[in-house]
């Protein structure tokens, strides 16, 4: 029997350019169809309706586009395996909480017994598979790349020494670099390019570790003390493009918290009470909630309460762009 890859592979170039049209319309109708949702700009899950407490091996999602929100590089769900099952398949970057149940996950050539408060890594591109060998089923929320984005890959442009000496400025604001001329400016922006790049090529070396997993003892997330602690990025190890994890504990009697913008992100509350102030709406949190942070928008955590406010994050890696699906399509 002819495989559909097979087909694929014996069609000349002008039919594969004709059938890339065809299917490039199709999926692009239905990306129009999601944008449409975005418009709806949920920014906030109460725990009652993300019961992740009563999470089933069934996949069920929690954040995503088709549910509203305005997210383009990732969704969160909860999803796992019965009893006895088993499943293999490959995507884009995914980040996985085991919150019930153990189990076995396979990635690439690697084997892994896993169990509720592990953290797992599974790189973009590898063949994985959750197995669940036990009586009862094997539950886990998880932070997955969005289907048809690409993995942005660091290609910083280096020079062993700079082309031309960059003219010195008072500082990096638009009023003192709206002063220079555009072969100076140029230059100053080739000069900030590189010393970024240096970082973040040290970033890509630690990147070769390879790491995918993350012991609960590992992760103490309820003993953490304030501040932001990373527990899946590219600095500590992980072979990871588009996402990050972190918890971040707020101390009570935060009034305050730090103005701040950033890439998608998506906030599972842990423990505690808080206000979450995103752009012009002050939203309420609780243990169970999510919140999404639509890229680029101002927002800041408080706590006025007396007892810490944790939670876990999935957050866009910095420098990283919002990928935006462009489809070609005919005027209906």
């Amino acid at each position: 029997m002819t495989t559909a890859d097979e087909k694929l592979a014996a069609l000349s170039p002008e039919e594969l350019y004709e059938r890339y049209m065809e299917t490039q319309a199709a999926f692009g109708r239905a990306a129009k169809g999601l944008d449409a949702r975005r418009k709806q700009n949920r920014l906030h899950v109460p725990a009652e309706e993300a019961d992740i407490a009563n999470a089933g091996p069934d996949q069920r999602m929690i954040v995503g586009p088709e549910m509203g929100f305005n997210v383009h590089n990732l969704h969160v769900f909860t999803s796992g395996r019965a009893g006895g099952s088993e499943r293999y398949h490959t995507h884009g970057d995914a980040l996985k909480y085991y919150i019930k149940g153990a189990g076995f996950e396979l990635i690439g050539e690697e084997r892994f017994e896993v169990h509720a408060g592990d953290f797992c890594h599974v790189p973009a591109n590898v063949w994985h598979g959750t197995e669940n060998p036990n009586p009862e089923p094997l539950v886990f929320l998880a932070a997955q790349q969005f289907p048809g984005t690409y993995r942005q890959v660091p290609t910083p442009f280096m020079h062993l020494e700079a082309p031309q000496k960059p003219p010195e400025v008072k500082d990096l604001s638009l009023g003192e670099l709206a002063k220079l001329e555009p072969w100076p400016l140029y230059l100053r922006y080739l000069e900030e390019q590189m010393t970024f790049g240096h970082v973040a090529m040290e970033i890509q070396r630690r990147r070769e570790q390879k790491r995918l997993m993350v012991r609960a003892k590992d992760a103490p997330i309820m003993e953490w003390g304030p501040g932001r602690h990373h527990i899946i990025s590219p600095e500590l190890g992980f072979d990871i493009y588009s996402f990050q994890l972190f918890m971040e504990h707020v101390p009570g009697g935060t009034d305050r918290g730090l103005p701040q913008t950033s890439g998608d992100a998506v906030r599972y509350y842990i423990e505690g009470r808080g206000v979450e102030v995103i752009d012009d709406e002050e939203i309420e949190v609780t243990a169970g909630d999510f919140t999404c942070i639509p890229a680029g928008s101002r927002h800041e955590t408080r706590n006025p309460n007396a007892e810490p406010l944790r939670f876990i994050c999935w957050q866009q890696i910095p420098g990283t762009y919002l990928q935006v699906h462009t489809p070609v399509l005919a005027e209906e």
